[in-house]
């Protein structure tokens, strides 16, 4: 009689045990299947941003090549922040987060389509919404900006620079270019020795 009690009642705790285990695997499912489908996005979108500057034959292709997957690859970038928000670890789960194609695919698509911030509202917004939202870097948001100026000049030569990222110091004669355009994002103004004299 004990022993059937105790088979019973171990029987109960484990079939307990089980229910809550797939109980959770249920909840967990449609989590975990929306990260891998974002992460599968995020690969697939770096894999052409990639492929098409490293593919023998289209280098230096650029109007031919890779101006059309850019601006592509950016089009599709841009439903996946309006759907999801801007791709965190959080989002797409650490495991996914530690392949390069999901990591590095944000910085690489914004960096090769800062053009698409500078001359459209819409986009600006959108990332300047996912940065207020902590989902996105302000300062990297600086730099996509600024990389954007990085390839331009002025009549004398130099560089366009206003936000005082990675890619170099600003112009001081553009001091107030460069405040209005960190006010824009939220960042302080740059101080005195953060510029650089330039022609």
């Amino acid at each position: 009689m004990i022993k059937n009690l105790n088979f019973v009642l171990c029987f109960f705790i484990l079939l307990t045990s089980c229910r809550s285990i797939q109980k959770e695997e249920k909840t967990d499912s449609p989590m975990l299947a929306l990260r891998d489908k974002v992460a599968f996005e995020l690969c697939e979108l770096y894999g052409a941003d990639q492929s098409v500057r490293k593919t023998p034959g289209f280098e230096n292709k650029f109007n031919l090549a890779i101006l059309p997957t850019d601006t592509v690859v950016f089009d599709r970038f841009i439903k996946v922040v309006k759907e999801y928000g801007y791709p965190t670890i959080e989002l797409v789960g650490e495991k996914n987060w530690k392949n390069e194609c999901v990591e590095s695919s944000s910085v690489s698509i914004l960096l090769h389509n800062p053009h698409r911030l500078i001359n459209n509202d819409e986009y600006m917004s959108l990332f300047l919404s996912e940065v207020e939202a902590g989902r996105m870097n302000r300062e990297f948001l600086a730099a996509v900006l600024d990389k954007y100026y990085w390839v331009r000049r002025d009549e004398q030569g130099n560089k366009k620079l206003l936000y005082g990222s990675g890619f170099g110091k600003p112009c001081l004669k553009y001091r107030k270019e460069s405040d209005a355009a960190r006010q824009e994002i939220g960042l302080e103004p740059l101080k005195e020795s953060d510029f650089i004299q330039c022609k």
